[in-house]
């Protein structure tokens, strides 16, 4: 019996060794097995916070080994136009595209309770996901866009009452990549976005374009705490990195909170905050690549403005004798920043780009000096004073041109210092004076239906007015100097001499304006039709101008630039490392 327990205790232990190295066999098959998963350890939660839990291996028995799949965001800037379900009359989302960003009080909003958000998680990377330097620079990126469109929404850019389909936010989709095909240099997932919508998306958040050459692999913009700035990696192109000044990772230029009182990192609440709200319509964002898209009023066309080559293409369009762009040159040999009288093109072709029930009115600038005679205290004075000395001296007005008289009247004696003396810069920060804007804008849209009406009854080009008038407006500049130089000048009531005197003379072209355009004409356009039509013209620009604000260069940025205009809705796509 002894024997026998000794045999059985041998094998009791000869098993044990047996079965312990078999599971050692085991565990080491499985560790070369894993070791297989090229990437697996880039994709985990200390360097993608919860967009690891989408993390996978996949078995490949071809190769036997395992594959790495993980899953990025695509960003890109998506219209506000969700689709109707008809089954159940829900609004939302095509395909598989979120909403960056869960906004406040989206279940007081009917038309984005049904909207796809991405998760509050796979956008705000807590500390528990690891060091935030681990994190790729993607997830701080999204976070800072999200703190953005909850600012946008406290600013009631969404409300249902605006324009709503050309309404532009910040989405994302879901895409799923393998690790095999990340170049090896390479050590944290890159989300994917592409060239035109990044452009706009980095702007948004209050950052300035000093750098964006995307064909040279070299981006850099900064500002209000943030910093983006490209790498180039031969195998894959320019690769985006974003950085914030804020380790929250929330937006640096809060809305309301501090009455605009500067932060401890470097950026600004309040004033600043309104520095870098635009209106976020796709039509708005085309400024920021120097093209100006145009009224339905102007035949569907749209101009590029962004150089001095583009504006005398655009203005050769409108006058194909060529003397304006002649004009325009001569003009910039005396003074090389002057592009005076084209710029008022802006206020008569463009559309309504304030969006009613918003309190964004800032638009990017397009051009070199796009703030014209319309725009300015002396256009709005010697307007109404040529006006009253027209309707004063005629028998017979027709009511068009006493409704333009009274309503301008009207504008004055409710808000004198707002529809002629007050900076529009100003409007962004007194929100009492939208009501005020409202009204403006519902003058505005009373001319369009105006021109729209003589259209249909008379076959007037309002294409053509504004053409005419571009042709002459031009030479106002050098003119109005040469009248005051010469003792000829008139009335300015004590404001800038050349810009008032410049208002004059543009009454004084109104003649040549009605020749060429019943030289143009199909059907034979009284001349009373033309002129009302053109004083209807400036004072529709007048309220344009006043239901707009140009952000010029400021002292922060005094390099930020226009973007090149061939990179407009450009796919062209580019990587966030």
């Amino acid at each position: 019996m002894g024997t026998d327990d000794l045999q059985v205790q041998l094998a009791a232990a000869a098993l044990a060794i047996a079965l312990t190295a078999l599971a050692i066999a085991i565990v080491q098959l499985l560790g070369q097995l894993f070791a297989t998963a090229d990437g697996y350890r880039r994709c985990q939660p200390s360097v993608m916070g919860a967009w690891a839990k989408h993390t996978r291996l996949r078995w490949k028995w071809s190769q036997m080994r395992f594959e790495t799949l993980f899953t990025i965001p695509e960003i890109f800037l998506w219209p506000c136009n969700p689709s109707v379900d008809t089954a159940s009359g829900q609004r939302k989302i095509n395909g598989d595209i979120n909403w960056i960003g869960e906004l406040p009080g989206v279940t007081e909003q009917p038309y984005l309770a049904n909207v796809g958000c991405l998760e509050s998680k796979l956008v705000n990377p807590s500390p528990k996901n690891g060091v935030h330097q681990e994190l790729a620079c993607w997830l701080p990126f999204l976070s800072s866009i999200r703190s953005n469109e909850s600012d946008l929404h406290q600013q009631k850019s969404y409300e249902e009452s605006i324009q709503y389909h050309s309404h532009r936010r910040p989405a994302c989709r879901f895409v799923r990549n393998s690790w095999d095909f990340m170049a090896p240099e390479l050590l944290r997932p890159l989300a994917v976005t592409n060239i035109g919508d990044i452009a706009v998306i980095v702007q948004r958040l209050g950052m300035r374009w000093l750098a964006f050459r995307p064909e040279d692999g070299e981006m850099r913009a900064e500002g209000d705490g943030h910093i983006i700035y490209s790498t180039l990696v031969r195998s894959i192109g320019p690769i985006l990195h974003y950085a914030s000044e804020n380790l929250n990772y929330e937006s640096a230029n809060r809305y309301t909170r501090t009455g605009g009182k500067k932060l401890s990192n470097g950026g600004f609440n309040g004033l600043l905050a309104a520095e870098h709200r635009f209106i976020n319509t796709a039509e708005a964002d085309m400024l920021r690549f120097g093209i100006m898209p145009c009224h339905d009023l102007m035949n569907g066309k749209q101009f590029a403005l962004g150089t001095i080559d583009e504006v005398c293409t655009t203005l050769d369009s409108l006058d194909l004798s060529g003397s304006a762009s002649k004009k325009v040159r001569d003009n910039r040999q005396l003074d090389p920043t002057s592009t005076f009288g084209f710029s008022d093109l802006i206020s008569m072709a463009a559309p309504m780009f304030r969006l009613k029930g918003s309190v964004n009115i800032r638009l990017p600038v397009p051009t070199e000096h796009c703030v014209g005679l319309t725009s300015h205290i002396e256009g709005f004075v010697v307007f109404r004073q040529r006006l009253g000395e027209y309707v004063d001296g005629t028998l017979a007005v027709s009511p068009q041109i006493l409704w333009v008289l009274q309503t301008y009247d009207a504008f004055k004696a409710k808000e004198s210092r707002h529809w002629e003396h007050l900076d529009t810069e100003l409007f962004a920060e007194d929100f009492s004076l939208f009501p005020f804007l409202d009204e403006v804008h519902k003058a505005w849209d009373q001319t369009t239906t105006y021109f729209e009406e003589i259209r249909d009854s008379h076959g007037f080009s309002y294409h053509r007015l504004v053409a005419a008038h571009m042709k002459y407006a031009v030479h106002y500049w050098h003119e109005a100097h040469g009248r005051i130089r010469d003792g000829a000048g008139r009335e300015h009531h004590g404001l800038c001499d050349w810009l008032a005197e410049g208002m004059h003379l543009y009454w004084d072209y109104l003649p040549q304006i009605a020749r060429d355009l019943r030289a143009y004409g199909k059907h034979h356009l009284p001349e009373v039709l033309i002129i009302e039509a053109w004083i209807t013209l400036m004072f529709r620009a007048f309220c344009w101008s006043r239901c707009h604000y140009f952000c010029l260069a400021t002292e922060r940025y005094p390099d930020s630039k226009r973007l090149p205009s061939r990179y407009w809705n450009s796919k062209l796509p580019v990587y966030l490392g």
